[in-house]
């Protein structure tokens, strides 16, 4: 990976040429699939740059959900022998990435997301650059009540964007970032590339992570799924702790193929308007905490279970009894996931944050501007629903080795690891990527495909997955329900 991550920052790109389907190959190499295990063709359609960034988000996004879709075929056709087509609209895809960015696809009773509580919250004050005593820049992003009270205590600070930027102000650069990591607080340095080359959570950890993890951490015996599916997870029953969006991302695949999804909330958690309704579909919703007969009611879902997955911060579920490795010993043949920062191991392993962290330790911000300057791309998330995607494939893989090989499978997923791979797909010229983008039909953003529903809140509008799939078609069973609403318990088959 070190090769291509230089390459791409040495030679900067004045040709949008660029062979997704090599590309999706290379991903689905890693949970041991190829496009061919559709049974059938993969296409696309589009081509990068598609808005004024160095990056390929277009060719990040397209190749996000294509994997996942032909794992989701490959699952389909081992259930019923039925291959099929897969086509994914680059243009449509890089919407379905970041389209709640735009504030307008996804809506309730025509009204668009709010702000909320989070209205005016300092940490989430665009541009997040905040600079430092020595001139370098740092992105804190504790936007969550509890943590950004924490951040404003640990800086000695009001609530409010001139006084958090006077006491950033204060330190140098690296000490902040140590002072924060220490504290468990979302926030780290904007590094170049080539720093963070350097950094020993790269070289010891990171560059020989792979997109994908799927392992067999148990036994169990093989558990096929019927003949008999609508849907290729029919009959799957799946539960998590899925928050913000990669998460929740997740969840919202397992539920589009067919799963019956729970998410689980804590009773004080809160979450931004934008992000539920662009990754909480499909989900219904539940409440538990910490209190014994709130375990018991955890532990009577786990008995029923096929899939765990979570993004909390580093040490939750090893605090809670919730690993994979003490999950699966519970219930042999489950597949656990969970959606990581930095990596498993390495000197940031215990750190917290979100994909804007992990671009901000990786050079994507630099790239877009200039390492004295640094820049935000023009659509924020960097790549969080793509790491939900990417976690499916391994999920999906999972459920079919178990179909036939039994086991307990552990999936992991990381956001650096996944900017870092966006960084390795190629930088455009600044010049060429400004001059190309909207300069043809398939250079052009165009809106996404949408649907409606009728749910509980209101009449829902929001974005399909953006993918045509000739025999399996997308659906949910539930589409947008109120926090809590549900009882800990699974939907009767």
């Amino acid at each position: 990976m070190t090769d291509a991550l230089e390459s791409s920052i040495k030679n900067p790109l004045s040709s949008s040429e660029f062979d997704l389907l090599a590309n999706t190959n290379a991903v689905l190499s890693d949970v041991g699939l190829t496009a061919t295990d559709s049974g059938g063709r993969l296409s696309f359609y589009g081509q990068d740059p598609i808005i004024s960034s160095p990056h390929r988000f277009g060719a990040m996004a397209a190749t996000g959900l294509a994997a996942k879709s032909v794992a989701a075929a490959a699952l389909w056709r081992a259930r019923t022998g039925e291959g099929q087509d897969i086509h994914v609209d680059v243009r449509k895809a890089l919407r379905r990435f970041c389209g709640f960015f735009d504030g307008k696809w996804e809506t309730m009773n025509g009204r668009p997301p709010a702000m909320g509580g989070f209205a005016g919250n300092p940490f989430l004050e665009l541009p997040l650059f905040r600079k430092t005593r020595d001139g370098r820049y740092v992105v804190a992003l504790d936007f969550y009540p509890r943590s950004k009270t924490d951040t404003l205590k640990f800086l000695r600070c009001t609530d409010s964007l001139a006084s958090v930027e006077n006491a950033i102000l204060q330190w140098r650069a690296d000490d902040l970032e140590a002072a924060a990591a220490g504290e468990g607080l979302v926030l780290a340095k904007v590094r170049t590339l080539d720093e963070f080359l350097d950094e020993p959570q790269y070289t010891e950890a990171l560059c020989t992570m792979p997109l994908i993890t799927v392992e067999k951490i148990g036994d169990s015996e093989p558990m096929p799924f019927t003949k008999d599916g609508r849907n290729p997870l029919d009959g799957i029953r799946a539960f998590g702790m899925g928050h913000v969006i990669a998460g929740g991302a997740i969840g919202r695949d397992l539920a589009m193929y067919g799963a019956d999804v729970l998410n689980i909330w804590r009773p004080d958690a809160t979450e931004v308007e934008a992000f539920a309704w662009d990754v909480q579909v499909g989900m219904r919703s539940t409440i538990l905490d910490g209190a014994k007969e709130d375990r018991a009611k955890f532990d009577n879902l786990l008995e029923d279970a096929d899939v765990f997955f979570a993004n909390k911060r580093p040490g939750y579920l090893e605090r809670n009894g919730l690993t994979a490795e003490e999950l699966c010993a519970t219930k042999p043949g489950l597949i656990h996931a969970k959606v990581i920062l930095h990596g498993e191991t390495g000197p940031w392993s215990n750190r917290p944050g979100f994909d804007e962290i992990g671009a901000a330790v990786s050079g994507v911000f630099c790239i877009e501007g200039t390492p004295t300057f640094p820049k935000s791309p023009a659509i924020i998330p960097i790549c969080d629903n793509v790491v939900g995607w990417l976690g499916t494939v391994g999920i999906l893989e999972a459920l079919r080795r178990r179909a036939t090989d039994g086991g307990s499978y552990r999936v992991v997923v990381s956001l650096t690891r996944t900017v870092l791979w966006l960084l390795s797909l190629g930088i455009f010229d600044k010049e060429y990527a400004a001059a190309t983008a909207g300069s043809s039909d398939e250079h052009s953003y165009v809106a996404p495909d949408l649907f409606t529903a009728e749910t509980p809140l209101g009449t829902y509008q929001g974005m399909t997955d953006q993918v045509v799939m000739s025999r399996t078609k997308e659906s949910y069973r539930t589409v947008l329900a109120p926090r809590g609403s549900a009882k800990p318990q699974w939907l009767e088959p």
